[in-house]
Formats: structure tokens, sequence, C-alpha cells
């Protein structure tokens, strides 16, 4: 999941997530440039109701919006092509000799390229593409997204900030002593390398950026340079160093922004970050459960070690100077990858939340005390649609850079939250055929889940399946399966292709595949079934383990 990446990365990866959000948000939004547009006003404005509305208007070069729109077809037809079996299509490359879109093909084109990325989920709250003029050399848009409330704003910042290329760690709303709205932005730790690769790369994509909020109630004090009524902005000018600067101190050091509550409610202090955790685990069907101390029965083992160092050849850091600060590089430490392992007869359905507690080399010094959660990570799958129960899942544990004497981490401790199943409500559908499309109620396995198959294809002894299914957000703990000739098939897989929650309603949109082969390697001539199972008996527990004698060398 994006959101589990994100909040995952290393601080100078989150920069570079910042600025892909801005490539991702900017193209379904209609101003597609790569990481920003030539020119772009955000303008945040939060009602006193409580809803929130994003409001951008962007320019591009016509000729990279046509670019960009061959690459999305081209992507797309790769995409529906791999989903039917064929062969993957060849390597993406840049177009040289296409023929240019008329004025009417490239708004045609826009706009249903954002309909289509809505509808896949990629945006939050109701986007809407106002309008888009098509000149000769450039293409003008302006694009609104709504919220209902700071709650589904907050859940999802990168709607502001991927518009802007810039990015904090948490954007928290909350009362002063004085009872007036107060928000602060923090930015990431480990912050001075990549405040300086913002600025390089601001200026390499020439930016032209305002993002301006506007409150229900008049701004009292702003950390950032403009204010005026009920609002307070920021400005980066590629041309102008002195916007720079002061966009740079924005991700050196917390801002504070306070303004009358204007008829504001705000009964409790609402923080992005954890926000945003909160939705990610339900985004995912994680049940809501309190997390428990993990009873007998888990284990790990550590499967390898990568030692990443940095050595400077001599002038080798003054003449990579700049390309450093623009581009940085691959951070230094230890990773260590490791495998959980669930209790027998359990199925491990999700690991988030990896933590190090201690880690020590073979010398007894400390390497890592407490490293934060988000220095580690997990491979986080929800109902894996596998054709076998996952009875382990990999995780990785990132360390700070040992001693160079150090021969092994002789100890580390660590801990994760485990989602364990031990027992399934389960339900067949039977031979399956190009005519299977209609509606199945999968109230058996989920009241109010209904599945549909949209489309069906087997060939060259290769069954495709592309569903849906709809119903509450708990839909996304379904694990869904392709049986042949009675049997699982255990090199089955599903892409999921899209979830989306509008309301109470959420829809899963997926493809399923299957190798039609028995034990023998000879194709299986009977019509295949389809296996849908949603997990009982889940516990959500606290698992604390340690690795010991990593070798490092």
């Amino acid at each position: 999941m994006r959101s589990e990446a994100v909040r995952n990365a290393s601080p100078d990866k989150k920069l570079k997530f910042a600025f892909a959000g801005a490539f991702l948000m900017l193209l379904a939004a209609g101003a597609t440039r790569v990481f920003a547009a030539n020119e772009s006003r955000v303008t945040l404005t939060i009602h006193a109701a409580g809803g929130a509305v994003i409001r951008t208007e962007a320019s591009q070069p016509r000729a990279q919006i046509e670019q960009q729109l061959r690459w999305q077809e081209r992507m797309k037809k790769q995409s529906e092509g791999e989903d039917e079996g064929e062969e993957p299509a060849t390597p993406l490359a840049p177009e040289t000799s296409s023929k240019a879109f008329t004025d009417e093909e490239v708004a045609k084109k826009l706009r249903e390229m954002v309909e289509e990325r809505h509808e896949q989920g990629y945006q939050g709250g109701e986007m809407k593409l106002e309008s888009i003029d098509v000149k000769s050399n450039e293409v003008r848009t302006t694009t609104t997204q709504s919220f209902i409330g700071l709650e589904d704003l907050l859940k999802q910042p990168y709607a502001i900030w991927g518009q802007t290329a810039m990015g904090f760690e948490s954007v928290r709303f909350e009362k002063d002593p004085e009872g007036r709205l107060r928000v602060t932005l923090r930015p990431y730790s480990g912050k001075v390398r990549w405040v300086k690769s913002a600025k390089q790369m601001w200026k390499a994509q020439k930016m032209n950026v305002e993002i301006r909020f506007v409150f229900p109630g008049k701004v009292v004090t702003s950390s950032w340079p403009g204010a005026e009524g009920n609002a307070t902005w920021i400005t980066i000018d590629a041309k102008k160093e002195e916007t720079l600067d002061a966009a740079a101190r924005l991700l050196d050091a917390p801002s504070v922004i306070t303004a009358e509550l204007g008829g504001l409610k705000l009964d409790a202090p609402l923080d992005s970050k954890d926000l945003m955790r909160q939705f990610s685990r339900r985004n995912t069907g994680e049940p809501e459960m309190p997390v428990t101390d993990a009873g007998p029965g888990f284990a790990a083992e550590p499967l390898s070690v990568t030692v990443t160092t940095r050595h400077w050849f001599p002038d080798g850091q003054k003449l990579l100077k700049n390309a450093e600060s623009a581009f940085g590089y691959e951070q230094t430490g230890a990773v260590v990858q490791a495998k959980l392992f669930a209790p027998k007869g359990r199925t491990l359905q999700s690991v988030t939340g990896v933590r190090v507690l201690m880690a020590v080399d073979d010398k007894g010094r400390p390497i890592a005390s407490g490293t934060n959660d988000e220095n580690s990570v997990a491979t986080v799958s929800y109902s894996g649609g596998s054709g076998r129960d996952a009875a382990s899942q990999q995780i990785q544990l990132r360390l700070p850079l040992p001693a160079a004497d150090a021969q092994s981490v002789e100890q580390l401790d660590a801990e994760a939250i485990a989602v364990t199943t031990g027992t399934w409500k389960t339900m067949t559908l039977p031979d399956l055929s190009e005519k299977s499309t209609n509606e199945v109620d999968l109230a058996s396995v989920l009241p109010g889940a209904k599945l549909r198959i949209t489309k069906f294809t087997s060939k060259n002894r290769q069954t495709t399946i592309q569903a849906q299914i709809k119903g509450p957000a708990a839909i996304r703990q379904i694990d869904v399966q392709l049986s042949t000739g009675g049997a699982r098939n255990s090199n089955s897989w599903m892409n999921e292709r899209s979830f989306k929650t509008k309301g109470a309603e959420s829809t899963r949109t997926f493809t399923l595949q299957a190798h039609s082969y028995g034990d023998d390697g000879e194709a299986i001539q009977s019509a295949p079934s389809l296996v849908v199972r949603y997990p009982e008996d889940q516990k959500r527990e606290r698992v604390k383990f340690t690795l010991k004698a990593l070798d490092l060398l």
C-alpha cells in the first residue's frame, strides 16, 4: 500500500515520495507535469462547518501533456494485455514521432484519465475537473477536491502536498490556550540533506507555486511569509532565491499558524500522522480490535543482512556535491531481512508496526536503541489470494551503520503487530465460464458483501477473472482463490486493481489468474471454481522476538 510505503520510508526517500506524489496527483488532476506544473496555485479553504476544499489552478506545456497522455495509454494497454495472459509488452520508451493530438483529443483524453484515476480511488474526497483550456503551447486546468470534514482531509494530506512538491510528517489541528485554532506543520526528521535536495529540485523543475490556506476566522500569527485577513500563504518561485529559502525553512523546523475559530468546532486535536495510520489500517481491512500481548507459537528467523557504507575517493565528494544534493544516495546502515512465523494452524494476514527495540554488536556496543518504526518495514498483505495460507511473512529491520570493526549483530530485539486468523467462513462458486457474470450475494461469508465477475477468459491453459466486490470496508479481508480440478491452484495470484470507499460502501476491484496444471504437469480440463472466504477467530497481537549472531561479513 502507498500510504504504508511513505510512512515507512527514510526521510530522504520521503521527499522523493512527495515529488512522485506530485506527479500522480497532478496527473490525476489534469495538470499533468513531472513533479509539478510550471505554474500552480493551490488553495485549501476550511469552512466553519468543518468541510474543506482544495482548489488547484495549474499550467503545463502542451508537449509534456501529450507525452504523458501517450505514456498513460501505453501503460493501460500493457496492463490489460498482462491481465489477459499475453506476453508482457515491450518496455516503455519515450515517444519520439507520434502524431500530435488535436485540442479536442487532448481535452477528452485528459478528462477521461482524471475520471478513471478518481474512480480507481487514487484520490481522496470528491474530485472535479472544473475546466480544461487547451492552447497551442500550454494546457491550463482547474480542479477541486472536496472533503466532508477535517478528519477526512487529514487522513490523506498528500491531497495537498502531492500537488505542491512539499511534504510534512504531520499536520496537527488543535485549540491553543486562548481558544484559537492552532495548526502545526511538523517536517520529517533527518532533514538536513533532503532540505538541500528540495531547493535543487525546485530549481531544476523551474517551479512557480503558491500554497494558500484560508480559515473560517482571521489569521492571528503565521510562520508562513504571507498573511492577510483569513489567509496565509507561501510562494515557491525558482527564480527568486528568497522564496526557496523561505520554503526550505518550513522543511527545517515546525511551522505554526494560529487563527480565530470563526465558528469552527474542534472538540479534540486532529493529527494527520495518527489519522493516516488509522485510515491505512481500515483501508487494508485490518480489524478494529485491541492489541494484546502475543501468546506462544510465534517465531522469527533471519534471512540476510545487508550493510551499506559510503567511501569517498579523493575529490569525489566535491565533484558529486551537486548530484548528491539533487538526487541523494542510498541511506547508509544495516538492513536485516527476516521472516516472522505465525503459530501452527494460524494464517498470518498482516504485519505492521515493525520496530527495533535494541541491537548490540559482538563487542557489546549498542547499534540501536528504540529505533523509530518508520525505519523498519513489513511486507503488508491482507487477503493474499495466493492460493495457499500464509504461515509467514518477510520483514525488514533497519539499523544505523555498525562500527567498522564489528563482526556481527550479536543480538537484535524487535517487535511487530501481527494479525492472524485460525478459521474461515467459506463458500464456493462452481463451474465458472464466460457466462458467469451474475451478481453473487456473499452474505454467508460477510453480510452486505456482493461479488460480480466482470470478465472471464480461459485460454492457453490460463484462467483470468476480473471482478468487483462491494460492501462494507471489511471486504478487503475477503480472500478469493481459483480452484481447478477440486484443488486450489498453488500458482494462482491476485492483482488488486483498486479499493475505494464512498460513504458506507466500499468497492474492491481485482484480477485473479491461475495456470490450470495438475500434479503431473498436464492441463486440467474441468471448469474452475471460485473459493471465497472470510477470516474468523482473529487476533491482533504485539509480537516480541530476538535474532542472534547476525554475521556482518
